[in-house]
């Protein structure tokens, strides 16, 4: 296993927990500008929103903060997970609890994408995740739990948000603080869309108010997967898989914390690790 303390490692270290950013290492560099796409649709009369054949809402305006129509035109549009593509929105899906590689150009481009994520806590870490987030200091307007309800398990939400746009409040999907991270990512973009839409039903907080990151009962297991990748060990580069069990079927497989995770204190990441609590988070 070799551990090579990377470019875009030293460049996050200031990391950033708050609404629209995520926190990432071992990332690309971003798409060029080419891969910047159009989106052909029709207005439907939303001049914030495009579709696809009428049905299909892509978001890439701020939504500033949950008073304002925009967003309460995301929450209205943020379904159950498999409801686009059942509805024939033929754009890629980044789905909820599964870590991606993050490496190179292309991980997130700058087009649509339905993003997947959950809110709650799974019940098998539910009671060290709650006590942690209790006993956190985020302050007195800390963002309290959307999904813990009494059945104990999470709900997997989805919304059609497009890559680097401003509909996380600026540069979806970028990793690191505000628009100055190293890279984009689809595991960043699942904790931008979950921090937001999280934001968005609590509009007594401030918008850009700080949701604690891996303290997060919603949205840490999102922010954890964006500071954890996998590998599978070898003589030349260690090669960048999916943090999926069957991959671990591989004899040296492993996952791998981001160095950046050695410099920061925003939450116990380390909570959502392991197979059966169905956050992506490997156990080797």
């Amino acid at each position: 296993m070799k551990l090579i303390f990377t470019i875009s490692s030293i460049l996050i270290l200031s990391l950033d927990a708050t609404r629209g950013t995520s926190s990432s290492s071992i990332r690309g560099t971003g798409p060029q500008d080419e891969a910047s796409k159009k989106i052909s649709s029709e207005s439907n009369g939303d001049e914030d929103v495009y579709y696809l054949d009428g049905k299909c809402p892509v978001f890439t305006e701020d939504p500033k903060n949950g008073n304002t129509e925009l967003g309460k035109k995301m929450i209205a549009a943020t379904k159950p997970c498999g409801y686009y593509q059942s509805q024939g929105c033929n754009y890629d899906v980044i789905p909820a609890n599964v870590v991606h590689p993050g490496e190179g150009v292309g991980d997130l481009e700058f087009e649509p994408y339905i993003v997947q994520f959950d809110v709650g806590v799974h019940r098998e870490i539910r009671k060290k995740v709650m006590d942690d987030f209790n006993n956190w200091n985020g302050g007195d307007d800390k963002r309290d739990c959307i999904g813990c309800d009494e059945d104990e398990s999470e709900t997997c939400l989805e919304l059609i948000v497009k890559g680097n746009s401003d509909a996380t409040g600026g540069c979806a999907g970028k990793c690191g603080p505000n628009c100055l991270g190293a890279g984009w990512a689809k595991d960043c973009m699942k904790h931008d869309v979950c921090a937001t839409y999280k934001a968005l039903l609590q509009p007594d907080i401030d918008f850009s108010k700080g949701d604690g990151f891996c303290y997060d009962p919603d949205c840490g297991d999102e922010a954890a997967t964006t500071v954890h990748n996998c590998y599978i060990n070898s003589w030349g580069p260690d090669r960048p898989i999916t943090c999926e069990k069957e991959n671990f079927n591989e004899r040296w497989a492993y996952g791998h914390w981001s160095y950046s995770t050695s410099f920061f204190s925003e939450g116990p990441c380390y909570n959502f690790i392991s197979w059966k609590s169905g956050q992506g988070l490997p156990d080797k």
